[in-house]
This record gives structure tokens, sequence and C-alpha cells, in this order.
């Protein structure tokens, strides 16, 4: 989920006025009856805090937003050079409402609102969105287990996923949790509808200059540096599935292979930019460990021969009608960040890479709201709740 960064407006309306600024919370009941439907954010969509008995919240709060920052959100790993972070992270709960003044970004508070009094046994589902999405979709197959054993074993889930959690979803659900098997759609037992909203089934290159110079936050731009970002699998999971996207000043594709590390070297992308980390080996077996997340991901996620159907029913929500990032731009051997080429979609997620890829029959509704409001759209909220009652929604495309 790309949202709450490059906000040059809304940096030059707030400045650094703290007064009135919040962070909305909502208060869910634990689910009662036979049915239970999970909510699954997307990436960045939920809040994460230190371990310990006062937890401290790491993402996100209006301070940080408005700061310059000085501490990262980077995962460790074996080499790393110091760098001023949270320590261990876990996570509290969707991103609701960020609100400052007279300003406010709603990411889930909205969806959890409408989910609470519409959808039946709403729950929602967080998990620490920098990690692997295969680590993230065993925690939600193991979520999924324990609302069916609370339920006494016959409950049945309902999922509605937004952006990158309908990754999680489809992984979890096509081979299970901790102790998958060969087994298809080992994780989808107890699974009855899935709603998939703005998903980038095939990754986007949106992300891909995120890696390179780092993503604002508003005003801070240590939370997500570019070294931040290279230690999130995540983030390199987001790519597309392979690398043709880039093109040059007259929009022909250039042969540039983003997935060989080889070539983050030489053009010094993202923690590369320093020329003293090409040479770090640390750096280097860091860089391979991404680019293998990205790849394996990808795979897991891909067609199979003699697939079956999944038992379940699937709607998919398609953003529309907004220009949106679909490459990368070369000129004379140099990225061109601030030019790239654009086509149609959310204003994130491109409408062509929102479709699934494996063979599943599924429900088609298309919106023009933009990535982020799509889970505040009330028109898309009252689509998913009477696709949830049974009710036909959309087009119906079948494998």
């Amino acid at each position: 989920m790309r949202t709450l960064h490059r906000s040059r407006l809304l940096l030059l309306l707030l400045g650094t006025v703290l007064t009135g600024c919040s962070v909305a919370r909502v208060t869910v009941p634990p689910p009662t009856g036979d049915e239970v439907t999970l909510l699954v954010p997307g990436y960045r969509g939920s809040f994460l805090v230190t371990e310990g008995p006062e937890p401290e919240r790491a993402w996100l709060t209006v301070g940080q937003a408005l700061s310059r920052g000085e501490r990262t959100l980077a995962l460790p790993f074996p080499g790393q050079r110091p760098v001023p972070g949270y320590g261990p992270l876990r996570p509290d709960g969707p991103l609701t409402r960020l609100s400052a003044l007279f300003i406010s970004v709603d990411a889930y508070r909205t969806a959890m609102e409408f989910g609470r009094e519409h959808l039946p046994g709403f729950v929602p589902f967080s998990y620490d969105w920098r990690k692997d999405v295969r680590e993230s979709a065993g925690a939600l197959c193991a979520r999924i287990e324990q609302l069916v054993a609370e339920g006494g074993g016959q409950r049945k889930v309902n999922i509605v996923a937004h952006s990158m959690g309908g990754l999680v979803t489809m992984h979890c659900l096509l081979h299970g949790g901790a102790q998958a098997g060969e087994r298809p759609w080992a994780g989808a037992g107890h699974v009855k509808r899935v709603v998939i909203i703005g998903t980038p089934f095939t990754g986007g290159p949106g992300i891909f200059d995120d890696l390179l110079v780092g993503t604002e936050t508003m005003r801070n731009r240590a939370l997500m540096a570019p070294e931040a970002l290279f230690t999130f699998a995540s983030s390199f999971q987001l790519l597309p599935e392979r690398s043709d996207f880039f093109v040059d000043a007259e929009g022909r594709p250039v042969e540039l292979d983003a997935f060989d590390a080889a070539v983050w070297l030489k053009q010094g992308w993202g923690p590369f930019a320093d020329p003293a980390l090409r040479e770090d080996e640390a750096y280097r077996a860091q860089l391979v460990r991404m680019l293998d997340a990205h790849r394996e991901l990808h795979e897991a996620l891909a067609p199979r021969p003699g697939l079956p159907p999944p038992p379940f029913e699937t709607l998919v929500v398609v953003g529309t009608g907004r220009s949106t990032v679909s490459g990368m731009r070369m000129v004379d051997g140099k990225l061109d960040l601030e030019h790239p080429p654009r086509a149609d979609g959310d204003g994130s997620v491109l409408s062509a890479r929102a479709l699934p890829v494996l063979p599943i029959p599924y429900q088609r509704v298309d919106s023009a709201a933009e990535h982020v409001a799509l889970m505040s759209d009330r028109e898309v909220l009252h689509t998913v709740e009477r696709f949830l009652q049974g009710e036909a929604v959309g087009t119906v495309h079948q494998p």
C-alpha cells in the first residue's frame, strides 16, 4: 500500500504543529456465531509497536510523520552496519486513520467500522508487513485455524484482503500454514468467500523507485530510508514478476535485469549508491536473499498444471481510471524517476496487474476509487457486503 508518502502539499499545510493530531483506534468485539470475516490489510497497513510491557509505536504516529526522524524500520541482517532503530516489533492492528488538524488520511478505519456493523463475525488481522509475504501467510493461516477452533471446528471463514494482503491471502489458501504439504488449496478448507481488492498479482514497478531512494512519510525520511526498504522482503516481492518495465525516452523497451545482483551493484541502486557497500559481502548476500524471496514468491503463486478450482468463491475489485506508474524510464543510461511512463490503474496498482494469475473463477467489479480509498469507498464496501451474503455482484470470469 503506497500511502502517506511524498505528501509535500500536506507538509506545507501542517508544518510542525502537533496540536489536535491523533491516530484513531477502532474497537471490535470478539466474534460469535458460525461465520467470521477476516480483514487482511496491505503493505504498510498495520501498526507496528515495540515489544515489552510499555510498547512504543514505531509505525505510525503523527509525531513521526511531522518530524525529520532519526530511527529506521530496518530489519536486522548479519553484517549490517549500525543503524538507529526500534528493536523487535510486532503488529498492533490495522492502520486506521491518521489525523492532523484539518487533514485526515483514512486507511482502514472506515472499513473496520463498516465491517463491525455489516459483515458476519468481523475480525481485523494484522501482520508485520516488512517481512516475507510467505511468513505473513503462515500467520494468517494460523489465525484462521485459531478462529475455527474457537468456534467449535465448524466455523466458515470469509476473507477481505486489500493490496499486498491479497498476496498474503492467496499464498495462505494455496499452500497452507507451517505444516503445509503438496495438497493444493491446503489452507482453504474452512474458507467460504474471498474478496481481493486492489492486489498487484503480478507486482508493480511503482515500488522500484522507493527501493532506490526510500519513501518519504510526510516529512520523515528516516523510517523508510533506502537501507530500511533494502531489508524488507515484501518490498522486493511487490516488484513485477519479470524485468520488463524499463523503457527509453520514447517508451521503447530497454533490456535491464532488475533481478540480477550484478546489475544492482553496477547501477548503484538502493544502498549501493554508497561505493563502500558494493564491496561489502554482507550487503551483497542480503541483496541475493531479497532477490531470491522475490523469485520464490512469484513461483509459489504461479499457475501449475492440474490445479483444481478452489473451494471458495472469489470477488476481485479492480481500481481503474487513474494514472498509475507502469514502468521506469532510462535516459542516457540513467533512471529518470521524475517522468515514469503511466497507464490505467488506481494510482498505485495497475488495473492490468490486479487480476488473478491462478486459474480460478471469480467475479470482477471495477471502481474509480484511489488505491487506499478503495477501503473507505461506500460503494465498494456495500458490494463486499452483498457478495458475502451470496449475491452476484459483478462480471463472472472463468479460467
